[in-house]
C-alpha cells in the first residue's frame, strides 16, 4: 500500500500532523508513506520513523517570487506536481485543506482521497469548533483510522542530542533544572511583554538555569536583554540552534515559559512541561493538549484572533502568576 499525506503551511500546523502520520502507519504498518511538506518544515519530519519519502514544496519562494519570476515559480510547481503524479497511491490525505494544498491532492493518482474541509468530489471533514488536532482526527476517521493516539511528536537524532550535550558542557552550566523562556511568536498580540520575561528570569534564576531562545532575527535583542538584566545565570541561545537542535534542547528542559508559539508546540510534542500564555487566540483550538501543559489566560480577553490587537490583553498576566506556574511544574 502507498499512502500520500499533504501538509505544508505554518511550522505549528505541520507539527500538529506528526501524530496522524504515526496513526496512519500504525493502521497500515506495511505501507509506504510519502509526505509532501514545505521546505521550511522539512526538519519536522527529517527523522520521523514513519515517513519513507519527503516531497518538498518551496511555498515561500513561490509566494515571494510569483510576480518577479513567474516562470521559475511555475517550473517549481510543475516539478513538484510531477513528483506527486509519478506515483500511484492507495490513499491520499490533505490534512490542511487550503486551495494551495488541495490542488496537489486533485492531481494525485490515488484510489481514495480525503481532505480537511469541503472540496468538490473529495470526502472531507470540517469542524472549526474543534482543536486542530481533533479536526485531523476526523479526516482520518473517513478512511477508517480511529482510536489511534494522534498526539504530536518531534523525532531528533543522536547527532542533535550530542550537539546539545556538547553545547551545555562548553557553556559550563551547573547541573540544575533547565528553564526555557521563548518570548516571541508570529503575532505581536500573542507576545507577553519583554520586561515581564526579564522579571520572570530574575526570579526563576534562583531555581534553575534560565535560557532564552528565539530565531536569528531576535538574537541581538535577546542578548541585549540578558546583558542588561539582573537575572544572574540567564543566557541566550537565540539564533544559535537549528530547528532539530532546538527540539533536542526542549527535550532536555524541565519546563518552558512561552506564548502561543511554535516553541509551545515543540514542548508539547516533546512532552516537556510548558506554561503557555494565551490572549487573542483560543487555546481550545490551537493550545497544547498534553497533561504536561498549563495555560494561563489573559483576564477579560475577547479572544479576538487579531494579529495587532491594540488591547494587548497578555500584559495583564502578572509575572508572579507565571513564575508560580513554572515553579509548580518543577516540584
Amino acid at each position: 500500500m502507498n499512502v500520500l499525506v499533504i501538509k505544508h503551511t505554518s511550522l505549528g500546523d505541520v507539527l500538529h500532523s506528526t501524530g496522524h502520520v504515526r496513526a496512519i502507519k500504525e493502521r497500515f504498518p506495511e505501507s509506504r508513506l510519502v509526505l509532501m511538506t514545505a521546505t521550511t518544515s522539512a526538519d519536522i519530519y527529517r527523522h520521523h520513523p514513519d515517513v519513507d519519502e519527503l516531497i518538498l514544496f518551496d511555498r515561500y519562494k513561490v509566494k515571494q517570487e510569483w510576480l518577479s519570476n513567474p516562470l521559475r515559480c511555475w517550473r517549481h510547481i510543475k516539478t513538484v506536481m510531477q513528483q506527486v503524479r509519478d506515483q500511484q497511491f492507495d490513499l491520499a490525505f490533505d490534512l490542511q485543506g487550503l486551495a494551495r494544498t488541495v490542488v496537489f491532492l486533485y492531481f494525485a493518482r490515488a484510489r481514495q482521497k480525503f481532505v480537511k474541509g469541503n472540496w468538490p468530489g473529495i470526502p472531507g471533514f470540517r469542524n472549526k469548533s474543534l482543536h486542530a488536532i481533533r479536526e485531523m482526527d476526523g479526516v482520518l476517521a473517513l478512511a477508517g483510522i480511529t482510536n489511534q493516539n494522534t498526539e504530536m511528536e518531534f523525532a531528533t537524532s543522536q547527532a542533535e542530542e550530542s550537539k546539545i550535550d556538547q553545547l551545555l558542557e562548553e557553556l559550563n552550566l551547573p547541573r540544575r533544572p533547565l528553564i526555557l523562556l521563548s518570548p516571541f511568536s508570529r503575532w505581536p498580540s500573542k507576545d507577553w511583554p519583554l520586561d515581564h520575561f526579564t522579571q520572570a528570569a530574575q526570579q526563576l534564576s534562583a531555581h534553575g538555569q534560565v535560557i532564552f531562545t528565539g530565531a536569528a532575527d531576535r538574537q541581538a535583542e535577546l542578548e541585549s536583554l540578558v546583558s542588561k538584566s539582573q537575572s544572574g545565570n540567564a543566557i541566550s541561545l537565540a539564533g544559535k540552534l537549528n530547528l532539530l537542535e532546538f527540539a533536542a534542547l526542549v527535550k532536555r528542559a524541565d519546563v518552558m515559559l512561552t506564548g502561543d508559539s511554535f516553541p509551545m508546540h515543540i514542548a508539547s510534542a516533546c512532552n516537556t512541561d510548558v506554561v503557555a500564555l494565551f490572549g487573542p487566540t483560543d487555546e481550545s483550538k490551537v493550545g497544547p493538549t498534553r497533561e504536561t501543559a498549563v495555560v494561563l489566560r489573559a483576564p477579560d480577553c475577547q479572544k479576538c484572533d487579531r494579529k495587532n490587537c491594540q488591547r494587548y490583553c497578555l500584559s495583564r498576566i502578572t509575572v508572579q502568576e507565571a513564575v508560580e506556574e513554572v515553579l509548580s511544574r518543577m516540584r
